[in-house]
């Protein structure tokens, strides 16, 4: 999404020569979605074809003809540096004297061990594919930036050897306290009791089913739930958010919306608890968890669980409950709904104020720039793949 490339607004701004390479297309479980058209401030963005469609294996068409002509000094891939794009830009990097750095979500570990042990032996093909693409990359990759504790750990102890710990920033010019759109929001969805959210995937891995189980729990508080419109036949998943509805007798609790990225803001600042209730599975543990950031830059209270990155991104600006466990999750939102007792809480202020200082894309910018300006004459550039 372009909002996503305002990251890269800043890296122009430092003085830095800067160009984009985007996907013309990216599949998903709804169908292919083809790349947002250049926006307004965005560096030049080369779009090239997508060959392959996992993020492991698959390749740019026509990249290295665009290196060739480019010659850039320094290549950022966002993806993971165990992968073929990496292993090739990386040896494009290697033959022409230039750096390579990756930003990654991985926070799995990569031995054929762990792996066999969180998914049986049918994940043995995929392990040995990483191990070998790993052993590859480990040489030819200069850098990773990663968006939690664990990636930062696994690949240390892999021996790579620079790997650095970065926000995945939000835009504080779309994401901030707004009174006026909270207002605007709330009137114009009759929203006059306490607002709790769900905002993102509609996915196991995300939890709403916990969400849902909680509030089943609490029906004599007074309260609304907001979250995105879903079709209820979509999946299989859908049809059981649909039928916990209708089971728990919400219906007349819940308030759809349907938001793009750019206006979600709007909704956050509607809300008076944003939940996260994401859940591990053998594949998947929450890598960063962008609404949680998203909903604090609006000073809006974040309830989330313990569940992967979620306990270090709210970092005490936040509460936490263990995943998976819809008790504690009712229990904790009854207590908010129950007290008027508000210093047991971090503020609106204390909350928004955190998010700007540690996770916004200036902070991200702070960090990366901290690592390639000392590699950087004047006049050379930051090509981000």
């Amino acid at each position: 999404m372009a909002i996503n490339r305002n990251v890269y607004h800043l890296f122009k701004k430092s003085g830095l020569n800067v160009e984009l390479v985007v996907p013309e297309t990216l599949q998903f479980p709804s169908g292919s979605r083809k790349a947002e058209e250049p926006a307004p401030g965005d560096p030049p963005i080369h779009y090239l074809p997508l060959k392959g469609e996992n993020p492991r294996t698959y390749l740019f068409q026509g990249l290295l003809k665009l290196l060739n002509k480019k010659k850039p000094q320094i290549i950022v891939l966002d993806n993971d540096p165990v992968s073929r794009l990496a292993l090739v830009a990386g040896t494009w990097c290697k033959q022409n004297g230039a750096k390579l750095f990756c930003i990654s979500c991985e926070n799995l570990s990569l031995d054929i061990r762990s792996a066999i042990k969180r998914r049986g032996w049918k994940s043995l093909p995929a392990a040995i594919v990483k191990r070998l693409l790993l052993s590859k990359t480990k040489k030819v990759v200069d850098g990773i930036f990663t968006i939690n504790h664990d990636g930062r750990k696994i690949f240390m102890n892999e021996g790579y050897r620079q790997v650095t710990r970065i926000p995945l920033g939000f835009d504080p010019a779309y994401f901030y306290v707004d009174e006026a759109a909270r207002n605007r929001v709330r009137e114009e969805l009759r929203l006059e009791k306490t607002v709790i959210a769900y905002f993102g995937r509609l996915t196991p891995e995300k939890g709403i089913h916990i969400l849902l189980k909680a509030l089943e729990r609490i029906k004599q508080y007074n309260w609304h739930l907001m979250m995105d419109h879903f079709d209820a036949y979509a999946t299989g998943y859908s049809k059981e958010i649909d039928r916990l509805i209708k089971q728990a007798g919400l219906e007349d609790r819940v308030v759809y919306i349907n938001p793009s990225h750019e206006e979600i803001a709007r909704y956050m600042n509607a809300a008076d608890i944003v939940v996260v209730p994401s859940v591990s599975t053998p594949h998947w543990k929450e890598q960063y968890g962008r609404v949680a950031a998203e909903a604090m830059a609006c000073g809006r209270l974040v309830v989330a669980s313990d569940s992967g990155t979620l306990p270090e991104l709210l970092d005490g600006n936040g509460l936490l409950f263990r995943e998976g466990d819809h008790i504690e999750l009712s229990d904790l939102l009854a207590k908010l709904l129950d007290t008027s007792d508000s210093l047991w809480v971090p503020s609106g202020k204390q909350i928004a104020s955190y998010a700007r200082e540690q996770l916004s894309i200036q902070r991200q910018n702070e960090v990366m720039l901290s690592i390639f300006n000392p590699l950087m004459e004047p006049d050379e550039s930051i090509d981000r793949r």
